[in-house]
């Protein structure tokens, strides 16, 4: 092997390490906080107790 594909290859492998650390480093950066709106009604009707069991509107 030659010097010049010597430091091709070294460079390859370098972009490749240095693109996986990228893509890391993305996942383990933490994201914005946001607090979600309050909402004033809930958006459905309310269930018996004693009806849990049975399958519902869009249980499919």
């Amino acid at each position: 092997m030659k010097r010049r594909k010597f430091i091709h290859r070294l460079l390859a492998a370098g972009a490749v390490i240095l693109t996986g650390a990228a893509r890391q480093a993305n996942k383990v950066m933490p994201r914005r906080f946001t607090w979600a709106a309050k909402y004033h009604k809930y958006p459905g009707g309310f269930r018996a107790p004693d009806d849990i069991f049975g399958q519902g509107k869009w249980s499919g």
